[in-house]
């Protein structure tokens, strides 16, 4: 188990895996590392394999400061330096995604071979002409009931939230076990970088991820219906599509064998 002590004094935990070409796995909302389980030792077999939490989340410190997307990718970018990384891969699931491209805001494309986004969307919030807010449909009044429901009754919204990722919902015990995991993320942090994720357009970075891209995206998708997918593949510069026919929210833990597959294929390539 290794922490990284970033500039503010926040302790970053990580797990390092495997060498080769560098890929840096980033999880979702109040989710952890713990949740790539399927997938580092696969792809550590050609790569070297760092699974992060952000701060707050997971083994990381817990700290009132830092929660929105811009600092999570400083303090990405504190965990590329500190190790040495160079041509790394940025893989984003979920919120992930969000920090690579809040990455790409702020350092452009510097110390990345190529990113991937697992079934996120650069914008949440519902506007005129666009087809890809969450859940199909996500207004002011829809994230001011969610956040409330968060703050005062959280297992109420985040236990139906969990088993919305799935394409088949889990059993109550596997849900409670994923719920748990999420506690480990105090409700103002998590709160915090929601708002600020919920806020955020970050549309115009899609013509900056200059490098090559992968995008896994579920077809069976609850949390981002619709073909996202072939819209960014049409914004971005050099991107591939990979679609899982039977997968929701989370393809890596859903159909983990073909991921790590198309994934390992990619970082080959």
């Amino acid at each position: 188990m290794a922490y990284l002590e970033l500039p503010d004094g926040v302790p970053l935990h990580y797990e390092d895996t495997g060498s080769g070409p560098a890929v840096v796995l980033l999880h979702g909302w109040t989710m952890n590392s713990t949740f790539w389980q399927a997938n580092t030792g696969p792809l550590a077999q050609h790569n070297r394999v760092i699974a992060v939490d952000f701060r707050g989340h997971g083994n990381s410190g817990k700290t009132e400061q830092g929660h929105s997307l811009h600092q999570y990718a400083q303090d990405v970018r504190a965990l590329i330096d500190h190790l040495e990384l160079d041509e790394v891969c940025l893989v984003g699931w979920s919120m992930g995604t969000a920090v690579i491209l809040s990455y790409v805001r702020e350092h452009g494309t510097e110390k990345l071979r190529s990113v991937c986004f697992v079934d996120q969307s650069p914008r949440f919030l519902d506007a005129a002409e666009w087809d890809f807010p969450l859940m199909g449909g996500y207004s002011i009044t829809d994230l001011a009931v969610f956040t409330q429901s968060v703050r005062h009754a959280r297992p109420s919204v985040i236990k139906p939230f969990i088993a919305a990722c799935f394409a088949t919902e889990p059993d109550q015990a596997t849900i409670d076990a994923i719920y748990a995991e999420t506690t480990k993320t105090h409700t103002r942090s998590a709160l915090d970088v929601w708002f600020d994720m919920a806020y955020a357009d970050l549309r115009a970075m899609l013509c900056r991820v200059t490098v090559p891209a992968l995008l896994i995206y579920g077809e069976q998708s609850k949390v981002f219906p619709g073909d996202l997918a072939g819209w960014l593949a049409g914004e971005l510069p050099n991107a591939e599509v990979a679609r899982f026919a039977d997968s929701g929210h989370a393809p890596f833990a859903e159909e983990p064998e073909r991921f790590n597959t198309v994934l390992g294929d990619f970082l080959a390539s």
